[in-house]
């Protein structure tokens, strides 16, 4: 048996040692999920480099519009999927928070927040002015605030506050925080040092903390301790930190360093086995928070123990827990809270930042590779899965490695193929009639499944040979290498090769031999790189390759995959010609090949494999995604991150099935199992909402933003908007696109591109207009959700209906009053008067002029506005690719520029971008277009520049931006700026992509320490 050096013995008790550290350890009961001992792969972070104020996570709540709120050692932040907004604080500003350090949060009715600090009491948000309010009561709370809960009022909110120096009730209706009394029967004082509380529906309250846990029922003042006694006794009798009722009616209570425990309905104390007592998975860490995740089971967040799952119905206890090797691990041990929001993430506390994940983004999970899991892969590179009739699942990794899980005892066997056949990639696994599974690699090697022992050299033929692809066919097995095809017949031994000779038309159209298919009626099927070849029954092959002339012919003569399905058709896949299919009836002859690429909706023309399933739908791989297409309707649908879809290059060659029906696909990052018909019941249906929204540059609070379908009305000097807008539901905001559109004012569809989503409009007339907004999930047609803005902009006096009319019929009036009285002296003032009329005539269009200035102008710095940007910049690419003449663009970004508006002032902002915008102006050609792109950043398109030409013009301007100063009032400001320049790389380039390789140039300034001037990469146009 040629199994690691390591013994059986030592790897398991090694790998249960472990697993304590890192990953899921299974506690008890029986899962129905096969896979479910596998470690997580699918947590998401949000951490202190995407704009959190700190890393150390105290609280998450959901306010009243889907947005989430973050609640840090340092601060608070909100983040809507995309931007996080933050606030600080100041002790000494009575509208700012008092204290940065947050302890809990609890959301309002009317989209505030209720805040309990460290050491500073408790805190409302105002979500109609932006500001915070200080509540403070005679006796009320001046140290840490540990938990707060919604109370029970008729009047509107009201919350109850556990906190170091007692119990406190808070109601909206008066805003006053009052101290409740905590004493038993006989009126004696019971220990005030409250962690939890919680309100029962029929009025009882219960309240934790060093003096255990406390119950009041419903209409009595005073509070009875509860004492248990057996197993659960030493949880529910010590310092109780977590109150939470289930929707079983169990009254489940976290402890301070004895587990977990509940009560039932009838009083009675109940202990889990694992769980509860400090020799449970939690030892003696504190049990922070508890959720209910539907169809997940009980989450158990703990102080140091990681992330406890448990099945309430089955007692099955799961432990995740940080893993350094894997990405999208949990990111830390230390869990202060967790919080289900309104769409079914699960948002975690941690030490590390915050975590989300999505229990729907299941369809495909990744059973990936750790040294830290006994239940993990042992190479990451997945090239072959094959299910045997004892449900194994055995995987061709790199490096010469097998591995066989065996989901129904929960152990994976290791195995290593000997030399020779070691070190290179396991690329198929084939059954043999006698129960035996080949291995190919570097040669073919045997693998009794039932001993495990390893036969080297298994097929001498083609031992030293590196096999790409093999399968059998009864006694005969055909493998295909980088030195052609080869058939060996395992009951006579005779071993057949076939090569590529270019003076026999007959011969393999290529020797790299990609893919291989036996049809139905017995003919072979062969995928090279240089084409693709059938078996014509006399010992040779007919081929079939590309062909200019003929569009019928093959796209692309490299083959990754062959597939027939049960329509008699032939499906390929190929490296740049997308997928192709063809009559398996007429490979005979002169078959048509039809062609399926991005023109026709196919997401890449690079596939890399296909397999078909029993629905006789076509699943492919294209670099980074996987996709399906169903030959009945045409459509394609492509999995991305809300799917579970983690990995950045998946391997398909076959459809190869799991114990469930599940597909096996490899990838480089694990293994992935994917559920073809995704039967799960959908997440509940998340909103399109606009988060943000600045009117001529001021940003309104939240509780003002327009919901979809209300109007939003502004009144005549309102004419510049900023919106941003997410979909919140914060699945996988990466795999998300945004596309917007104002009716009366766009022509046509504006996409975000690869930007926070968000709209801006500058000088927009009067008048009725209609933003209409979508999201859809990347590779999708419908999209996932809509937005609807009705917008009013009311006229100037002057712009009304009846001022126009008003003019025109004093101005006829006038003209026939000159007309009647001068009628005797026409002849002699002709002349004067057309002189009039040609006056006015030119201030007729010079006043036209002007107002289209103002239509695609930035009011604050006379640069060109995007809209008028983007419009202008289209015809000089137009104009550079007829012309075949060079063509550059800047992206430009004021460093720091909020650090200006916040010590400065706004007014010394806009001097700022106005002293830009000066520069800007005078270093540029009359060719040249400058615009503000957007808040602080601006942007040049240089016609007839290169490359070396654009970026001396971006050293010039980065000096003059670092060597000019803006004053104001007194005050000087010298603001530095970082550059990034591109070079068009011809008409094969749009002009987005052109501003993305300027942006992550941009960008790269940006990390680099800004103050600098970076190039994109690209060939600049001869």
């Amino acid at each position: 048996m040629c199994h690691r050096p390591l013994s059986r013995a030592r790897l398991v008790l090694a790998g249960l040692l472990l697993a304590c550290l890192a990953g899921i350890l299974p506690v008890a009961g029986a899962d129905a999920d096969p896979w479910g001992d596998f470690p997580s792969m699918g947590f998401t972070d949000l951490t202190v480099a995407d704009g959190l104020p700190n890393d150390t996570i105290s609280a998450v709540a959901q306010d009243k519009a889907g947005l989430i709120w973050i609640g840090t050692f340092a601060g608070l932040a909100r983040y809507d999927g995309y931007r996080l907004h933050q606030w600080d604080s100041d002790p000494d500003d009575p509208d700012r928070l008092p204290e940065i350090y947050v302890r809990s949060l609890l959301p309002l009715s009317d989209g505030g927040m209720l805040i309990g600090t460290g050491a500073a009491g408790l805190v409302r948000y105002d979500a109609t002015t932006d500001q915070f309010q200080r509540i403070s009561a005679q006796d009320g709370p001046g140290a840490r605030l540990y938990s707060m809960m919604p109370a029970r009022d008729g009047a509107g909110d009201a919350a109850w506050i556990a906190a170091d120096d007692g119990l406190f009730l808070w109601r909206a209706a008066d805003n006053i925080l009052r101290p409740v009394p905590l004493r038993d029967a006989a009126g004696q004082p019971l220990n005030p040092k409250l962690f939890a509380v919680l309100e029962e529906p029929n009025g009882d309250l219960w309240v934790g903390g060093m003096g255990g846990l406390l119950r009041r029922r419903a209409g009595e003042a005073h509070f009875t301790p509860i004492k248990a006694t057996g197993p659960a006794a030493d949880t529910v009798n010590t310092e109780i930190w977590v109150i939470h009722r289930d929707r079983e009616g169990r009254l489940w209570l976290g402890s301070g360093d004895a587990g977990v425990a509940y009560l039932m309905p009838d009083g009675t104390a109940h202990a889990v086995a694992g769980l509860t007592g400090p020799e449970g998975l939690a030892g003696r860490r504190t049990i922070r928070s508890m959720v209910e995740v539907p169809g997940k089971g009980l989450w158990i967040a703990t102080d140091g123990a990681g992330l406890i799952i448990l099945d309430p119905t089955t007692g099955r206890l799961r432990q995740v827990r940080h893993d350094p090797v894997l990405q999208g691990s949990l990111n830390g041990d230390r869990l202060r809270h967790v919080m289900l929001d309104r769409t079914g993430n699960v948002w975690l506390s941690t030490d590390q930042g915050v975590e989300r994940y999505d229990p729907h983004a299941s369809r495909m999970r990744v059973v990936p590779a750790t040294p830290l899991s006994p239940m993990a892969l042992s190479n990451p590179e997945v090239y072959t899965a094959h299910t045997d009739t004892r449900s194994r699942v055995w995987l061709g990794l790199a490096n010469g490695d097998v591995d066989v899980l065996d989901l129904g005892a929960g152990r994976i066997d290791r195995l290593r193929l000997p030399p020779p056949n070691n070190g290179r990639d396991v690329r198929a696994l084939v059954p043999l009639p006698d129960g035996h599974l080949l291995a190919a690699a570097r040669g073919v090697a045997a693998i009794d499944p039932v001993t495990m022992t390893i036969t080297p050299s298994a097929i001498p033929c083609l031992e030293g040979q590196i096999i790409n692809v093999m399968i059998a066919k009864g006694q005969e097995i055909i493998a295909g290498s980088f030195d052609g095809l080869s058939r060996f017949n395992i009951g006579t031994g005779e071993c057949q090769r076939f090569r590529h000779d270019a003076a026999d038309p007959k011969s393999l159209p290529n020797d790299n031999v990609r893919s291989l298919t036996m049809l139905g009626d017995g003919r072979l099927v062969v995928g090279t790189a240089g084409g693709l070849a059938v078996t014509d029954g006399r010992g040779g092959f007919r081929n079939h390759r590309p062909d200019a002339g003929d569009p019928n012919s093959l796209s692309h003569a490299y083959v990754t995959g062959i597939a027939e399905d049960r329509h008699g058709r032939l499906w390929l896949s190929t490296a740049g010609g997308g997928l192709v299919v063809t009559d398996v009836e007429d490979l005979g002859g002169k078959p048509r090949f039809r062609s399926i690429r991005r023109r026709n909706g196919l997401p890449h023309d690079n596939i890399g494999g296909l397999g078909i399933d029993d629905k006789g739908r076509v699943w492919f791989t294209t670099p980074s995604r996987v996709g399906m297409l169903d030959p009945q309707s045409g459509r394609f649908t492509l999995l991305g991150e809300r799917d579970g879809a983690t990995l950045k290059f998946y391997v398909i060659r076959d459809i190869a099935k799991g114990p469930g029906g599940q597909m096996l696909l490899g990838g480089l990052g694990g293994l992935t199992v994917l559920d073809p018909d995704d039967d799960t019941a959908p997440p509940p249906a998340a909103v399109l909402r606009v988060t943000g929204l600045e009117i001529n540059h001021r940003e309104l609070p939240p509780a003002l933003l327009p919901e979809t379908g209300r109007r939003l009305s502004l009144d005549a000097a309102q004419r510049n908007l900023t919106l941003a807008f997410s979909l919140l539901d914060y699945r996988a905001p990466g795999d998300l696109r945004y596309r917007h559109r104002l009716d009366g004012f766009d022509q046509g569809w504006l996409d975000s591109g690869t930007r926070a989503p968000g709209a801006s409009y500058t000088n927009l007339p009067a008048g009725d207009y209609t933003l209409r907004v979508e999201a859809s999930q990347a590779g999708q047609d419908a999209p996932l959700a809509t937005l609807s803005l009705p917008i009013s902009i009311a006229p100037h006096w002057y712009e009304t209906l009846w001022a126009r009319l008003g003019l025109g019929i004093l101005t006829i009036l006038s003209v026939f009053g000159i007309v009647q009285a001068r009628t005797g002296a026409l002849h002699r003032q002709r002349s004067r008067l057309e002189a009039e009329i040609a006056d006015r005539t030119r201030d007729l269009v010079a006043a036209n002029a002007r107002l289209d200035m103002l239509a695609s102008t930035d009011p604050l710095t006379g640069l060109l506005n995007r809209r008028r940007f983007m419009e202008l910049a289209a015809a000089e690419q137009l104009r550079a690719g007829r012309h075949q003449r060079p063509l550059s663009l800047l992206l430009i970004d004021l460093d720091h520029f909020k650090r200006v508006n916040d010590q400065h002032g706004h007014r010394m902002g806009d001097a700022v971008l106005r002293t830009a915008a000066a520069i800007l102006s005078g270093a540029i050609r009359g060719s040249d277009l400058a615009a503000r792109f957007g808040g602080e950043e601006l942007v040049l398109l240089l016609p007839e520049t290169d490359l070396a030409g654009a970026a001396g013009m971006a050293e010039r301007l980065r000096q003059a931006f670092a060597t000019t100063t803006t004053s104001l009032d007194g005050k000087d400001v010298r603001v530095t700026a970082s550059l990034g320049v591109a070079a068009w790389r011809g008409p094969g380039e749009s002009l987005d992509a052109l501003i993305h390789r300027a942006d992550q140039a941009l960008y790269a300034a940006k990390h680099a320490g800004r103050d600098k001037v970076m190039v994109a990469a690209g060939v600049q146009p001869g």
